[in-house]
């Protein structure tokens, strides 16, 4: 009987120790990761903006690579999302005096929304790819 308590104690001992968690890999966890919320970013429990992201893809290559060229096409549907909206108030502007012209900047508005969100989507999936590959990168350093 002695025996049987001994060893049930024993497991509730190592139960115990294995909840309790020093783990290197779970304290990067709760420091270090990033991740989106909303249009804002989080690195651990600290809010980021995109600009300081920039500094974080330093230890990963390719994640880099992919957040410049997120950060391009970004830039690129904020161009595209301005030249929209100058359209459609030179199209209501223009309508009544040249119905071709406003049809002209209508015909300009879309295009150049559509291009935007093109851009945008396309933007935020490589700059979720970097930072998918930034946090495996951060989390487990020179494995491939």
């Amino acid at each position: 009987m002695k025996l049987i308590l001994i060893f049930i104690a024993f497991t509730f001992f190592l139960r115990a120790e294995a909840q309790y968690c020093t783990d290197t890999i779970f304290n990067k966890y709760e420091t270090g990761l990033l991740f989106r919320v909303g249009n804002s970013f989080m690195k651990g429990q600290h809010k980021i903006s995109f600009q300081e992201m920039g500094k974080e893809f330093s230890l990963s290559d390719i994640g880099l690579d992919l957040y410049k060229t997120a950060k391009r096409k970004l830039t690129f549907s904020k161009i595209f999302s301005f030249t929209s909206i100058a359209c459609g108030l030179a199209a209501a502007a223009a309508i009544s005096k040249n119905k071709d012209l406003g049809l002209g900047f209508l015909i300009g508005q879309m295009l150049s929304l559509s291009i935007s969100i093109q851009n945008r989507i396309s933007g935020n999936k490589f700059l979720d790819q970097a930072i998918q590959i930034r946090n495996k990168d951060f989390l487990f350093p020179g494995k491939d």
